[in-house]
């Protein structure tokens, strides 16, 4: 029990220091919150129904998924920056590739879509924090 409390404390803290990897902050900060936030904080709010629990446990949950979204954002890779014309030149390798691009998507070889996980995973958090917010201003 030690060794698990000592491998969170770590990851904790790596995270505060923007080391921890992005897939452990939303596989295990993040999809296990997620489920305590809803299944256990949610539950108990609708069950017992007392303001006092209700605000408690709608901060925490406010203050955990807020620090989630301030850390996935350190933690995740940063973007180089460019010149305008290295910039230009990818906008032209852009251009030659749309066409085998668009077929490869239409033959479904390629995914239509794309979508970025932290930014999926910041959008699931301010939904919990807006979910929680309404709980204590009912």
């Amino acid at each position: 029990m030690n060794n698990i409390f000592s491998k969170i404390k770590e990851s904790f803290k790596a995270a505060l220091s923007g080391q921890e990897t992005t897939n452990n902050l939303i596989r295990w900060w993040g999809v296990i919150a997620y489920l305590v936030a809803f299944f256990i904080f949610d539950g108990a709010i609708k069950m017992l129904n007392i303001y006092a629990v209700t605000v408690v446990l709608s901060v925490i949950a406010i203050i955990y998924f807020t620090w989630h979204i301030y850390v996935l954002k350190k933690c995740s890779p940063k973007k180089p920056k460019l010149t305008k014309e290295e910039k230009q030149k990818i906008k032209e390798e852009k251009r030659k590739e749309l066409g085998k691009k668009m077929m490869r998507k239409l033959f479904l070889q390629e995914s239509i879509t794309k979508w970025d996980p932290i930014f999926v995973t910041m959008v699931i958090d301010a939904f919990c924090i807006a979910q929680f917010l309404s709980y204590i201003t009912k």
